[in-house]
């Protein structure tokens, strides 16, 4: 079977514990090349890979020149996801990059311009549709057991990513990153409100601080979403949970309540009031926390599956366009003191 060749663009700490151990071990995808501008993360991975064939560059352009490759993972800082990404779609090769999709939603239209014009496949890592959780709890909520979505609460913190990342000034940049964790860690709820309740998110209302960090952008971020049938959401990320790592999802519909990682990472606890009364869980592997050393999880087959023609996406650019949209209206929302609509 023909595997698909991939180069990633970012050695950083989500290539470490995601990208290339998940590349190395897929049926379908074969890692050919790394780049990366810092020479101690190229040198981390020459020694870490020393048993692989891989190639090794220090400025993607020269990578995209030399290698022969099908697909580039963009692992990068948020600035330039947009710029490498078009410039692996022009040069005719299959892109997955890191969310958010890029600073702004003009850039993320661009991108999608040119995943069309090239006619390769454009996929964001919203890696928590690929969480089991997130995909039984989709499922609940279609079942129709829960009745009519009325509430959505979401939570993602912790103590933030230089607890996490070797290399982590860049996020707290705004120059670089334009976004704090309303973008890193708030973005990954606007999706899986989106994915879990098949809704639109149609206003919003919002309010971010920075409150610990030596940053220029946001370590705290809550909002009230709208939905398309009415119901609300609240959204809360933040970089200042200490102890533990907050990352739950809970949906109050008309005849029950459901809640993904907020009583137990190994379980879905569904209430059910109506017809009968009934409490009952689903017991599933835990949710993965920044402390785990390696993600494993089928993005990459995915992707690679995708590009191959082998399965029809789940995430489109699209998804990745419309979260940036919804952190640019909440960032609006709070600059203008007022509710917002999206469009």
């Amino acid at each position: 079977m023909k595997k698909l060749k991939v180069g990633i663009v970012g050695a950083g700490k989500i290539a470490e514990v995601l990208h290339v151990p998940n590349t190395l071990l897929s049926e379908y995808a074969e890692l050919v090349a790394i780049a990366d501008p810092n020479p101690q993360r190229l040198e981390y991975f020459k020694k870490k890979l020393e048993s692989h064939r891989i190639n090794f560059y220090v400025d993607y352009r020269e990578m995209f020149q030399k290698e022969s490759m099908d697909a580039v993972i963009v692992a990068v800082p948020n600035t330039l996801h947009a710029e490498i990404s078009i410039a692996a779609l022009e040069s005719g090769r299959n892109v997955l990059v890191e969310k958010p999709m890029a600073t702004n939603s003009q850039e993320a239209l661009k991108m999608i311009e040119a995943a069309k014009k090239s006619k390769k496949v454009l996929m964001v890592n919203h890696s928590q549709r690929f969480f089991p959780h997130h995909q039984r709890a989709k499922e609940v909520v279609q079942s129709g057991i829960l009745g009519e979505i009325r509430l959505v609460k979401t939570m993602f913190g912790h103590a933030g990513p230089e607890n996490w990342s070797p290399n982590a000034a860049w996020f707290f940049n705004k120059d670089v990153a334009m976004f704090g964790a309303l973008g890193d860690l708030g973005v990954h709820k606007v999706d899986l409100i989106r994915y879990i309740t098949g809704l639109d998110i149609v206003q919003c209302v919002g309010l971010t601080a920075t409150l610990e960090k030596r940053a220029s952008v946001e370590d705290v971020a809550s909002a009230v979403l709208k939905l398309s049938n009415s119901a609300l959401a609240t959204l809360d990320s933040n970089w200042i949970t200490k102890g533990l790592e907050e990352n739950y999802f809970v949906v109050y519909g008309e005849k029950g309540t459901m809640k993904v990682g907020q009583t137990d990472p190994t379980k879905i606890d569904i209430y059910l009031d109506r017809p009968f009364r009934m409490h009952g869980e689903i017991v599933l592997k835990p949710l993965f926390t920044n402390e785990d050393p390696y993600w494993k999880m089928p993005i990459i087959d995915h992707f690679a599956k995708v590009c191959l023609g082998l399965e029809e996406p789940i995430v489109k650019p699209e998804d990745g366009y419309i979260a940036v949209k919804v952190v640019e209206k909440i960032f609006e929302s709070y600059k203008k003191g007022q509710v917002v609509s999206i469009e």
